[in-house]
């Protein structure tokens, strides 16, 4: 079955494939965000809004993220992708920000061995230079909220006053900073002067810091983070050390984190939903801990298949997960979009892969750029439904 590409509508592109969705749960937990909202509505020109987006493979390579952060953005203003890991596994795929880096960091995140239990970021990821090791951030052209930058906000813990980094903004001349020496996350801001295009931060001596990300910002206004952990069920988590998160805290204003997880949780045993619903309620917990005021979005399992015959039909095991995951909503009390139904519920990720263009991968697993840009359409419309509707 081909499905034709409608076209574009009012600058958004839309599809014959998807449905309304409306979001479900308890919307009162997301209160704080709404109310951020409202002051960015309002043109608060000091307020800087966040989103975690935490995900599986299904959000690598800035999937849905980019677009969810350009709706944001374009309603309630900012201008930069926001959370850049230092090193990643979707360089290749991403669109929005070319990234690359030297092959001598030391890595460790929540889907690695982490033998010396080093404090993982919020990112899940921790990167540890060595004399010269770089990392290089370079904006996009197709999207405006990635197109530029003003400021650039780098991440760190367990520097000394000898911990000295060198940035280059654009073609510009080079300049060295101390960083603040101690255990806690720091932060250091970039100011760029102006509207940048790329940045580029090198470790050149003294003791080596814990790096944990880049932030591409531009002052106030709303910025998505997307933090993809490909092959996680979202357990893992738990393993980001509770005092790490509560310095984040200090240094930004998160209101928001969706979590886009259960492509990776399979078993016909009713067991496994079970553990899984534990687990992640005590993720839910452990965040809430740092973050007494954010919102919680769980974004439900999209069309999981599995061939049969010609055909690839939906896995018996979505029902099962789907159930799993409406429980650790009710019991963690947050709020749930139900992916699958506006994928269109039973056999619909066919539909997406036969589309014309395609929007979703031959994989039956994953979105196309199309695809994902639909999906952030419809995610967004129900966030903005449960916000207008208060």
């Amino acid at each position: 079955m081909k499905i034709e590409f409608i076209g574009p509508k009012n600058d958004v592109l839309y599809f014959s494939l998807g449905k309304d969705e409306p979001l479900t749960g308890n919307l009162e937990q997301l209160k704080y965000f709404f109310e951020q909202l409202d002051r960015l509505k309002n043109k608060d020109g000091k307020l800087i809004l966040r989103i975690a987006h935490f995900g599986d493979s299904l959000i690598q390579g800035d999937v849905i993220s980019e677009y969810l952060r350009e709706y944001f953005q374009t309603r309630f203003g900012g201008q930069g992708v926001g959370m850049m890991q230092i090193i990643a596994n979707d360089i290749r795929m991403r669109t929005t920000t070319r990234h690359s880096y030297s092959d001598d960091w030391d890595y460790v995140s929540v889907i690695t061995r982490n033998p010396d239990n080093l404090p993982i970021g919020i990112s899940g990821s921790l990167a540890i230079p060595n004399k010269n090791s770089w990392v290089k951030y370079e904006t996009g052209r197709e999207l405006k909220s990635a197109s530029s930058f003003k400021y650039a906000r780098l991440f760190y813990s367990n520097a000394a006053s000898n911990s000295v980094i060198e940035y280059t903004i654009d073609n510009g001349s080079p300049v060295r900073i101390s960083l603040k020496e101690g255990n806690n996350v720091q932060e250091l801001i970039i100011d760029a002067k102006g509207d940048a295009n790329s940045i580029r931060i090198k470790f050149v001596d003294g003791k080596r810091p814990y790096f944990y990300g880049v932030s591409l910002e531009s002052g106030s206004g709303i910025y998505l983070d997307n933090f993809p952990m490909p092959g996680n069920s979202g357990v893992s988590l738990i393993d980001i050390p509770e005092k790490i998160l509560q310095d984040y805290a200090k240094l930004t204003n998160y209101g928001l984190i969706i979590l886009t997880y259960g492509a990776n949780v399979n078993s016909p045993n009713k067991a496994i939903y079970k553990l899984y619903k534990n687990k992640m309620l005590k993720v839910i917990e452990h965040f809430r801990k740092a973050f007494p005021n954010v919102g919680f979005i769980l974004v439900g399992v999209g069309d999981k298949t599995m061939k049969r015959g010609g055909r690839f039909i939906t896995n018996p095991d979505v029902p099962l997960l789907l159930n799993a995951q409406k429980q650790i909503v009710s019991d963690g009390k947050i709020a749930f979009w139900n992916l699958w139904e506006a994928m269109g519920g039973e056999n619909s990720m066919e539909d997406w892969v036969n589309a014309n263009p395609p929007m979703a991968l031959k994989d039956y697993s994953h979105f196309t750029k199309i695809g994902g840009k639909r999906v952030a359409e419809l995610l967004f419309n129900a966030i903005m439904k449960a916000y207008s509707s208060r």
